[in-house]
């Protein structure tokens, strides 16, 4: 009995924080592919609108805050910057934290005409 306990903290106390920490990992580098690819939309479509509408329902199936904001350096190129913050706790206490302003802007490919 006790020893069940007590693999129940440890896991609790080690495996639960690793996999929130994963997670808040890669819904980072996810969070970055789909700026990534919305902003190198504008190559194709020329559409601002249609990318604010669908970036915002990319941040909202992520579940995460949809306030970004869009610049347009040039005509085929869009800068795209995002606030991201997320934590992790266990037992009420907070124990990883990460906030980063993400950036991206369309890149140039070796398939681009000019």
């Amino acid at each position: 009995m006790v020893r069940n306990i007590v693999i129940v903290l440890i896991l609790a106390v080690i495996g639960v924080p690793s996999w929130q920490i994963g997670m808040i990992t890669l819904q980072k580098k996810k969070t970055g592919y789909v700026l990534q690819e919305q902003a190198n939309k504008i190559k194709k479509y020329d559409n601002e609108e249609l990318i604010k509408r669908d970036l915002t329902k990319e941040l909202e199936l992520l579940g995460l805050p949809t306030q970004f904001k869009m610049e347009r350096p040039e005509r085929f190129k869009l800068k795209i910057s995002y606030n991201y913050s997320a934590s992790a706790s266990v037992f009420g206490k907070t124990y990883y934290e990460v906030s980063e302003i993400m950036e991206k802007v369309t890149e140039d490919s070796t398939f681009d005409s000019k």
